[in-house]
């Protein structure tokens, strides 16, 4: 058998994309306290992977053979027999996902969504507490993940990482994708990278709020300059006064 094309443009693309906007957001929280202006980017990120997240269960709904999530070989049967096959050194060649690969692109994409809006705040502190624990789990499983890369990589001797660079694997000629669908792949990149720099261009630092392309929602990042968090907390205050008023009257 030789390498053969199994992932598309559009699949690599939202696949770095995704990746990307997680190690950033990750990245950011590491480095930069939650009180400085700059983790405000940690947030826009957060943003920018659930983006690329709804492009990338568009694709699996109607992409091509190996992105589609029908096809991601998850059915009880085929995940024991892979595990087990780990163990006893029986493996079964796969192309596209493999059972592991698949479930851990399953639990990300159930994640991130999950941790964003624990992130943005609704519920205060125990939100911010479930925020930080789907953040400790997603990074296990992202670690879980390279780690089968690598035993993938050591046991099969095939650089399985840089299929999605050259969209390659190795598979019978008959399992190749017969295009790698350019014209999609342009417009995702056109789209979405419009799409990444109207979001930051509607970041408002000193009100710490985005406003969310296409949907026009204005998403609250924090507290303000003067020490706000958003326009609920201000309402609430000009409630107070009114009823202030109404006792000295």
């Amino acid at each position: 058998m030789k390498k053969i094309l199994v992932w598309d443009l559009p699949s690599r693309l939202l696949h770095w994309a995704f990746a990307g906007s997680i190690a950033a957001a990750l990245l950011i929280a590491s480095i930069v306290d939650d009180d400085s202006p700059l983790f405000q980017l940690h947030m826009l990120f957060g943003i920018v992977a659930v983006f690329v997240l709804v492009l990338r269960l568009i694709w699996g709904l109607f992409g091509s053979r190996y992105s589609q999530f029908r096809n991601f070989p998850l059915r009880p049967t085929q995940v024991l027999e892979y595990f087990s096959g780990i163990l006893t050194g029986q493996h079964r060649d796969y192309v596209g996902n493999n059972p592991g690969s698949a479930l851990a692109a399953v639990a990300m994409f159930a994640l991130v969504p999950l941790i964003v809006v624990t992130g943005i705040g609704f519920g205060g502190e125990i939100t911010e507490d479930i925020h930080g624990a789907l953040a400790y789990v997603l990074l296990g499983v992202i670690g879980v993940h390279l780690l089968g890369i690598a035993i993938h990589t050591v046991l099969r001797k095939e650089n399985i990482a840089a299929s999605m660079l050259h969209g390659r694997q190795i598979g019978p000629e008959a399992a190749a994708l017969r295009s790698s669908h350019p014209i999609v792949a342009t417009l995702l990149l056109v789209s979405g990278a419009a799409w990444i720099v109207a979001l930051f261009a509607g970041h408002n630092a000193a009100a710490a709020t985005v406003k969310v392309p296409v949907l026009g929602t204005v998403v609250q990042l924090g507290e303000n300059e003067s020490g706000e968090h958003g326009s609920k907390k201000g309402e609430h205050g000009d409630h107070g006064r009114k009823r202030d008023d109404d006792d000295d009257d």
